[in-house]
């Protein structure tokens, strides 16, 4: 039935209430008593119309049930009963009797109505307690009605309060208890409390009324208030009992044995999904206890070519072909873990991408775990059709595995699943087909966590350390230059040059960040070095392709109006690597920067076909030759040989060169042997401050006049 429909019939049920309340006389509270008839015919219509309205209501509730409106039918039934006796009680013994007999069952339905509407459903330490004080009550009962037809009138009296009292008192506790289970403790007391307190008082007020120290208006308005509140308070209860009947009606909805399946299998292969996999793991994982696991992630290495020729639709049929021969040939294998909740084993599991899992119980065998799991891999790998065809397409395909090892609740399910699919891309990097997970490299992962975030903080609070390397003519000593180094100091009082802690800038993606101190910091000791009247390029190294953006050179052109400096004394260093792996996009930031009058130098150069040839292609102001292998070793002779080729070669193109790596002075004697004319190296100076520069300067052009000629 719908809502406006109940709204309908409760409304109709009220308005009888009201009329048949309009028949309870007003002489009910006074202390004149009028004839017994009238005044039970005008109690009756009060509780008639009250209880017939609440009665209908739940009984259009079909949610609740046809038996649910019962509850105020008993209260209606013994109320009347016991209105009837105190109206037309004449002092007589069966009276009496019938009088203590009825109000005894009024309070016992009380308590057990208020008792079973108490407890939410599951709460079984409150179940307990209240089913002993259903006992108890019925046991007093018993006794109760064994003095009322046994012994004297006067014991009945004083027994009427003792049932009273102790139904009352277990009132009290079992809704003490049922309050702490409550979701509102104050909702809760909100309707227990009056509801009790007036109880109470009906149980005090009888008995006054039978010893006569109590006139009857009392004991009517003890009765018809004590019924009300009541049977509000039960409809209250039922209505919320309508409430939650609804919510698991929602909650217990069924859904079909194929939805079930959709929502736990994958829809290309029919195996388990990657969460119904994980959720099977994790409970076998609590079972197991101390049981050691190793889970196996694997891909069909080869596979992406199919994707490329046959499309995501066909390659999904050879991918099913692919998952069924495997499941068949590990279905009866008992030490695999079933990932699925139905009849019919599956062993194998569907996980992102093109990786499938399978889970080992490593206790089923007494063979070296390792040896178990080579033989396993090999397995599946023999489960594979020797060649998988699908209309004129065919392809052998091979299979990767990595594993990992678990002991009980060490690692959880999806930590140890993660951790066979890093031994998994560590076996396809490496071109291998097994490769066992290495824990000592989540410690790794962490420190480089750690060492992330520490280098995120250094940038952003400016706490790189920057020097300088000069740049000398080794004929005159003259200064030709500088180049911007950079050092990190992370954890340690050993310094980490750029090369060192580059990969962690590009793995944080703090690599652009790094990138624009860099400029910036340049742009700063150029202003530093025009104030101290040098005019000398300052060379900036760019490790990586991925900086050559055009946010890249937007900032060194802001940086270079701010400052007010020339671009022309900035060069770009880049490796022979970089730029010979420049994409059509990366080349045009490099002619970019040339139209910026930014110098671009080759660092590395190894003098390599392919690095001849680019040269040919774009102007390079200068190229560096490492000649750090330039010692007096005898192994080293073919390395000299090789920068002496180099040296020559530049020359020989008119190409600027800088010898880097000079360190001590028979390296510098063999470069300038070699035809070497500028060096740069720790045989110079190990690295200057930028806030030393002037001292350093100063030092050095007293140390070298001659060097000052060729100043401006």
């Amino acid at each position: 039935m719908s809502h406006p429909r109940k709204g309908l019939i409760f409304s109709k049920a009220i308005l009888v209430y009201c009329l048949l309340a309009l028949a309870f006389p007003a002489q009910a509270t006074a202390s004149v008593y009028p004839d017994p008839l009238v005044l039970f015919l005008g109690g009756a219509g009060f509780i008639a119309g009250l209880a017939l309205a609440v009665m209908f209501f739940l009984f259009a509730n079909k949610e609740l049930g046809l038996g649910k409106w019962y509850y105020p039918g008993l209260l209606l039934a013994n109320t009347l009963a016991l209105l009837y006796l105190v109206i037309h009680f004449d002092s007589e013994p069966d009276q009496l009797y019938l009088v203590l007999l009825v109000s005894a069952v009024l309070i016992n339905l009380i308590f057990f109505i208020g008792g079973k509407q108490a407890f939410p459903p599951g709460d079984s330490e409150a179940k307990s307690f209240a089913k002993f004080c259903v006992i108890l009550v019925a046991c007093a009962d018993l006794g109760y009605c064994a003095v009322l037809f046994t012994l004297p009138l006067a014991w009945s009296v004083y027994g009427w309060l003792f049932i009273g009292g102790l139904i009352q008192v277990l009132s009290a506790s079992l809704a003490g208890l049922a309050a702490a289970g409550q979701a509102s403790t104050k909702r809760f007391f909100a309707l227990f409390v009056p509801q009790w307190l007036l109880t109470c008082a009906f149980v005090v007020l009888l008995y006054l009324w039978l010893t006569a120290m109590l006139p009857l208006s009392w004991l009517l308005a003890s009765i018809l208030i004590s019924f009300t509140l009541v049977l509000l308070n039960t409809s209250l209860v039922l209505t919320g009992l309508l409430k939650e009947g609804r919510e698991e009606k929602s909650d217990g909805t069924k859904i079909s044995s194929e939805e079930l399946f959709s929502y736990t299998h994958d829809p290309a292969t029919n195996l388990p999904s990657y969460q119904q996999a994980l959720k099977q793991f994790e409970r076998v994982l609590k079972q197991g206890g101390n049981q050691r696991f190793a889970a196996i992630v694997f891909k069909p290495v080869n596979f992406q070519q199919v994707n490329s020729v046959l499309g995501h639709h066909n390659s999904d049929l050879l991918l099913l072909q692919l998952a069924y021969c495997i499941q068949q040939k590990v279905v009866e294998n008992t030490a695999l873990v079933n990932f699925d909740a139905s009849h019919q084993p599956i062993r194998l599991a569907r996980l992102q991408g093109l990786n499938f899992l399978v889970v080992v119980e490593l206790a089923h065998s007494a063979h070296p775990e390792k040896i178990l799991i080579k033989d396993l891999c090999q397995q599946l790998s023999d489960a594979v059709p020797d060649a998988m065809s699908f209309k004129s397409f065919s392809l052998n395909f091979e299979l990767a595995f990595g594993v990992a090892f678990a002991q009980g609740h060490e690692a959880g399910a999806a930590e140890l699943v993660a951790f066979a699919g890093d031994a998994l891309l560590d076996a396809e990097q490496h071109q291998q087909s097994l490769s066992y997970f290495d824990n000592s490299t989540t410690l790794y992962t962490e420190q480089q966590l750690l060492k992330m975030e520490r280098l995120k903080q250094d940038l952003m609070e400016e706490n790189l350390r920057w020097y300088l390397q000069p740049q000398i003519a080794l004929g005159d000593k003259s200064i030709k230059g500088f180049e911007l180094m950079v050092h990190w100091y992370c954890e340690t009082e050993v310094a980490q040059d750029l090369h060192e802690f580059i990969d962690i800038a590009e793995q944080s993606g703090e690599i652009h960040l790094l990138m624009k101190n860099m400029i910036l910091q340049a742009f700063r000791v150029l202003a530093q070095l025009q104030q101290l009247d040098i005019y000398r390029p300052l060379s900036l190294n760019i490790p990586s392709k991925d900086l050559l953006e055009s946010e890249l050179v937007d900032f060194i052109e802001l940086q270079s109006g701010i400052f007010a400096i020339e671009t022309k004394y900035l060069v770009i260093e880049l490796t022979e690597e970089v730029m010979l792996s420049a994409s059509t996009r990366t080349k045009a930031i490099i002619d970019q920067l040339k139209v910026l009058d930014i110098g671009i130098a080759i660092d590395q150069f190894s003098g390599s076909y392919e690095s001849l040839r680019y040269l040919r292609k774009m102007a390079v102001n200068q190229v560096k030759i490492d000649c750090s292998r330039l010692d007096g070793q005898e192994e080293n002779r073919a390395d000299k040989a090789i920068i002496n080729a180099l040296i020559n070669l530049t020359r020989s193109m008119g190409l600027p060169m800088i010898g880097i790596g000079i360190a001590t002075p028979e390296v510098e004697k063999m470069f300038v042997a070699m035809g070497g004319e500028v060096a740069q190296g720790k045989v110079i100076h190990r690295g200057v401050v930028p806030d030393e520069l002037a001292i350093w300067l100063k030092r050095w052009y007293s140390q070298y006049p001659q060097a000052q000629e060729g100043r401006s």
